[in-house]
């Protein structure tokens, strides 16, 4: 550690240097300076020095290289060695390059060759020594700081995760059985059922489907941000899982009338995907195009080659919904963010959908964007490799 300087003390200086005319030539330069005042100390010898180090008591070193049988830069190594840092500026008639160099790397703040030495510029030294020390101490400070805010985050998020995985586990049992309860009642095993009651049951029957697919994104969550989620791409038929998305969202669509439309390039390519991860990408976005959009609204899928990145097949999902403010487009891809201006929406989920939507596709080597002008829809695009 170094010994910090009170605002009303003088300024400790150690002298290291085996030749004593030197040393006198130096304390005299020292004195003729005005802007501190300095308290001198001479260590004629190595061991004196390293003595003089470990006890800690200096603000600043003069270093010469020349010290007996070693050097100055033997010197530095031994203290580093024992955890002392005593800021250094090192002062000697050789001065070679490499000589400067190697200092600098072993700890030295600054260099004087002794044939140019005087009071201005060894003050001018001591004053910019002292400077980088308080920078450097500050910076560490802000350095120990950071990594105890970064640490205290890294915990957060630890516990942020086995939160997630803890309401999923929790959750998904009894929310299955209750599902398999009510789809019992519904096929009327347990006794005929009067319109009313099957209307209710049908209502809780979405309930749980949506709780589930809530929970699902919790699980997802969970092993997206603990590296566990991964995908297995292969070659397959992008017109085929389209068409398949479509078909099982068909009825959903009817019942809003909303009309689902293709715009497939005749000659597309087989593309590298994990089908079932981005037939959850298709789903949930061609399910958010239909939460946001009217009565007699159209959503239109497209696929063709990418025009601007060969080798790619640009998938997207348009839809005439009520768009996305401006503002939030840049937002949207966040976890647990929501479009706040949805006045249409029912169910709204926990905003985790396009966060995974995006990381899915991010393991997919590609991207996934969005365009919108509000009260026109929305289009959200994603690249595919081709195979």
């Amino acid at each position: 550690m170094t010994r910090a300087l009170a605002a009303d003390s003088q300024l400790k200086v150690l002298l290291i240097d085996d030749d004593e005319d030197d040393a006198l030539i130096t304390q005299d330069l020292l004195q003729q300076a005005s802007a501190h005042q300095f308290e001198f100390e001479w260590a004629p010898t190595y061991a004196v020095a390293l003595e003089r180090i470990q006890a800690r008591e200096h603000h600043i070193g003069l270093l010469d290289y020349h010290l007996g049988t070693r050097t100055g830069l033997d010197l530095l190594h031994e203290a580093k060695a024992k955890d002392i840092h005593l800021p250094m500026i090192m002062l000697t008639g050789q001065g070679n390059e490499s000589l400067v160099i190697e200092a600098l790397e072993s700890g030295v703040i600054d260099y004087i060759p002794k044939r140019k030495i005087s009071s201005e510029n060894l003050e001018r030294a001591i004053r910019h020594c002292l400077e980088k020390v308080k920078l450097q101490s500050e910076v560490s400070l802000w350095q120990n700081q950071l990594e105890i805010s970064n640490q205290e985050l890294r915990e957060k998020n630890e516990e942020i995760q086995r939160f997630y995985h803890l309401v999923a586990h929790e959750l998904k049992t009894p929310l299955t059985a209750a599902g398999e309860f009510v789809h019992i009642l519904l096929e009327g095993i347990a006794g005929s059922l009067n319109p009313k009651q099957v209307e209710y049951l049908n209502l809780i029957h979405g309930c749980c489907s949506h709780l589930h697919r809530n929970i699902y994104d919790l699980y997802e969550i969970t092993k997206l941000e603990t590296g566990k989620l991964s995908v297995h791409v292969a070659e397959d038929s992008l017109p085929d899982l389209i068409h398949d998305v479509i078909q099982y969202l068909t009825p959903k669509a009817n019942t809003q009338e909303i009309c689902i439309q293709t715009a497939l390039a005749p000659d597309l390519p087989t593309v590298l995907l994990d089908t079932q991860r981005i037939r959850q990408v298709l789903l949930n976005l061609i399910e958010n195009a239909l939460k946001f959009s009217q009565k007699g609204g159209e959503i239109l899928i497209s696929a063709c080659e990418d025009s601007l990145c060969p080798g790619r097949v640009r998938i997207s999902v348009q839809d005439t919904g009520i768009g996305i403010p401006k503002k939030q487009l840049k937002r949207i891809f966040e976890r647990l963010y929501q479009v706040q201006e949805d006045p249409t929406a029912s169910s709204p989920g926990l905003g985790l959908g396009l966060f995974i939507c995006r990381e899915l596709i991010k393991l997919h080597e590609g991207t996934l964007s969005v365009t919108s002008t509000l009260g026109k829809g929305s289009t959200f695009s994603f690249t595919l490799r081709s195979a």
